[in-house]
C-alpha cells in the first residue's frame, strides 16, 4: 500500500456519486427524504459492511449511529424508518434492537464511487504485510504522529466478535487511532484485540505499532496477514478526523493478522484518503515441474 502526502499532491481531482440503489421500491419515500437523511441511510449501508453485519445481527443504538454518523437522533430515526418499510431492519423490544432483515452490507456497491487522482509523490507498502505503518514510513524517511484518540474494553458489532471466534457480539479491546505525516491525516484506525489473550495490553504505549507490541511483549508470532480492501465514502467522525467532506473516497482495508493456530491475533480497520492511497502488491511464482 502506498500513501500519498497531501502537501506534494498536483492536480488532484476526486469525483463522487452517490446514491440510494436504483432497484428502489419505495419510490415516494425516498423523494421525500432530505438529503441529510439520505446520506445517513447509505453511511449506515456501508458502516454494516465495515463490521460485517449479517442477517440477524443488531445495528448499533440510534445513539451510537448518531455519534458515529455525526447527525442527530431524528435523522437516525428517519432513516432507520425508511430501511425499517423497505423489509430490510426489524425494530425488537428492549435489548434485542434494530436486527438486520436483510443483507444490507452489499448494498453500498463500489460503483457509487468514482476517483480520479493525479499524484507525484507515493510511498510504497506490499499488501498483506505485517509491518506497521511507522517502519513502513520510517523506512523511507519520513515520520508519523500517532494519537490515540480511544483505548478501551467494549462491547464489539458481531461481525468482529465472529473474527476472533464468538458467536457474536463480545468485549474486545478497541483502539481508536489517527495518524499525521507533515501535519496532514494520514490514517484514521480502528483496532481489535481479544483481551483474554493479551492481559494489560492497554497499559502498553498505543502510539507504537500493535503488531510489535504484541510480539515483543507477548510473544505473539503471526503467520499470516488477510487483507480486504476497497472504496467507499468518508462520513461521519473519519470524515471529520481525515478533513474530509462527507462521500469523499476512502480507501478501506480491513487487516486479519492470525497466528499459526489460525486464531485472530489483532483485526484492523483502517481508512487512508483515497487520493493519496495506492496499493501495491507482489506474489511469487513457483516455476512448474
Amino acid at each position: 500500500m502506498s500513501m500519498l502526502i497531501q502537501g506534494q499532491e498536483t492536480g488532484s481531482d476526486v469525483g463522487v456519486t452517490g446514491t440510494i440503489p436504483a432497484a428502489d421500491d419505495s419510490a415516494g419515500m425516498s423523494r421525500r427524504l432530505g438529503s441529510t437523511v439520505r446520506r445517513a441511510i447509505e453511511d449506515i449501508y456501508v458502516l454494516a459492511a465495515q463490521d460485517e453485519l449479517i442477517i440477524g445481527d443488531r445495528l448499533p443504538s440510534e445513539r451510537e449511529l448518531a455519534q458515529e454518523l455525526m447527525v442527530s437522533r431524528s435523522t437516525i430515526r428517519a432513516a432507520l424508518a425508511y430501511l425499517r418499510e423497505r423489509g430490510e431492519i426489524i425494530t425488537g423490544h428492549g435489548r434485542e434492537g434494530t436486527i438486520l432483515a436483510k443483507d444490507i452490507a452489499h448494498v453500498s456497491a463500489q460503483e457509487r464511487i468514482e476517483v480520479n487522482t493525479k499524484s507525484t509523490r507515493l510511498i510504497e507498502r506490499p499488501s498483506g504485510s505485517a509491518d506497521g505503518v511507522p517502519s513502513m514510513l520510517a523506512s523511507q524517511g519520513l515520520e508519523c504522529r500517532t494519537v490515540v484518540l480511544d483505548a478501551r474494553v467494549c462491547e464489539c458489532p458481531e461481525g468482529i466478535g465472529r473474527a476472533f471466534g464468538f458467536r457474536g457480539s463480545a468485549p474486545l479491546i478497541r483502539i481508536e487511532r489517527r495518524r499525521t505525516v507533515l501535519d496532514e491525516p494520514l490514517s484514521y484506525e480502528q483496532t481489535y484485540i481479544d483481551q483474554r489473550i493479551y492481559p494489560n495490553f492497554l497499559d502498553c504505549d498505543l502510539t507504537e505499532s500493535i503488531s510489535q507490541l504484541l510480539q515483543v511483549r507477548y510473544a505473539a508470532k503471526v503467520a499470516t496477514v488477510q487483507e480486504m480492501i476497497q472504496v467507499v465514502p468518508a462520513f461521519g467522525r473519519c470524515a471529520k478526523l481525515l478533513k474530509l467532506e462527507s462521500g469523499t473516497p476512502v480507501l478501506y482495508a480491513v487487516s486479519r493478522a492470525m497466528g499459526e493456530d489460525g486464531r485472530t491475533v489483532v483485526l484492523s480497520h483502517d481508512m487512508f484518503p483515497a487520493n493519496r492511497v495506492r496499493l501495491t502488491t507482489s506474489r511469487s511464482l513457483c516455476p512448474a515441474r
